[in-house]
């Protein structure tokens, strides 16, 4: 059985001082005009059973009741904010800093100050992988490194590994442009799902997808889609190879696929093609198949492989890479979308 709490206060009805009990009752206090239900604690006098007013019960009652109105309006109440802060490893001004908000900003969330619809939007974006990636997308140049490394760290936590990606992640540790949201990956977490999809789907729409055409394939798809969305489809890198842009850790990626059961290789002539054998489903949105769609009907005008990869030899993104160094989505992403534009319409 649980003691009952105490408080030593000063009654003045009775006019002495007194140990209150402290009980829990419904309350109703206005916030911001609204009237507001809460749980209060209130501290009741033992003699002549009053409740006490008490300025340690009420500052409680108070974010107690700031808490029940921001629960109510889907407001990030105080310790919320502060839990979230928590989580970064940040103090309040480099937590402010990266958020975009004043410097005392968290400070007043944090003390009890109810955030406002922009602000609340803003923390609510911050409390996600993808969001701390978009925002770090914008400001990493005007944080110092060690806040950058922390939101890395942050969106790193709390990046869920399915099946797929975890059986991935335990036999080849992802690399750094992997993990992070940055200009090598357009600016997406690598997803182990994501590319297991786009595999499928291209290996079903595109005639004899050779291993080879298979990394140009999965380029074009992920430069096409940054070109358009500002974010790849995958969060795959990619490097400068002798045939053309190739996957970061590409045989360890389609060994997995085959491991996991979604492709297997068939051998025909001097190479093996991709066979989709299992296409994971609710993966891509209905745009995304659309985009997929285009890039196997732009895939499908080449006759070889090796068609395909002198094609990409011609792009800004091989010609000015040295051999296996990262392509850049952002520099690069337009001139591949117009020469997939020059291709289909030629």
């Amino acid at each position: 059985m649980n003691a009952e709490k105490m408080l030593n206060t000063y009654c003045p009805e009775c006019d002495r001082e007194v140990d209150a009990r402290l009980e829990h009752r419904a309350e109703t206090l206005p916030v911001k005009g609204e009237p507001t239900s809460y749980d209060a604690e209130v501290a009741v006098c033992p003699c002549c059973g009053e409740a006490i007013g008490d300025s340690r019960v009420e500052e409680g009652n108070l974010r107690r009741a700031y808490s029940a109105y921001c629960a109510a309006h889907g407001l990030m109440a105080p310790d919320e904010v502060k839990e979230l802060r928590n989580s970064y490893g940040l103090s309040l001004r480099e937590f402010s800093k990266f958020l975009g908000f004043g410097e005392q900003t968290i400070a007043r969330y944090e003390s009890g100050a109810i955030p406002d619809d922009s602000h609340n939007t803003m923390l609510k974006l911050a409390s996600t992988a993808e969001g701390a990636a978009s925002l770090l997308s914008v400001r990493e140049s005007q944080l110092s490194g060690r806040t950058a490394s922390a939101v890395r760290r942050f969106i790193e936590s709390r990046t869920p590994l399915s099946g797929l990606a975890a059986a991935f992640a335990a036999c080849q540790r992802p690399s750094q442009e992997m993990v992070t949201p940055s200009g090598r990956n357009g600016f997406r977490s690598f997803s182990m799902d994501r590319v297991a999809a786009v595999v499928c789907e291209l290996a079903a729409r595109c005639k004899d997808l050779y291993k080879t055409k298979l990394q140009k394939a999965m380029f074009f798809t992920d430069f096409l889609c940054y070109a358009r969305t500002s974010r790849s489809m995958t969060g795959l890198a990619y490097a400068h190879a002798d045939y053309g842009p190739v996957m970061d850790g590409r045989d360890r990626i389609v060994a997995e696929l085959q491991d996991a059961g979604f492709v297997e290789l068939t051998e025909k002539g001097w190479g093996e093609v991709v066979v989709p054998v299992c296409c994971p489903e609710g993966i891509l949105s209905e745009d995304e198949i659309r985009l997929v769609d285009e890039v196997a009907d732009f895939v499908n005008t080449f006759e070889t492989s090796s068609e395909i990869s002198s094609f990409s030899h011609e792009l800004d993104a091989w010609s000015d890479t040295d051999s296996g160094q990262f392509i850049e989505y952002d520099s690069n992403a337009g001139q591949v979308e117009a020469a997939v534009a020059r291709r289909m319409a030629g």
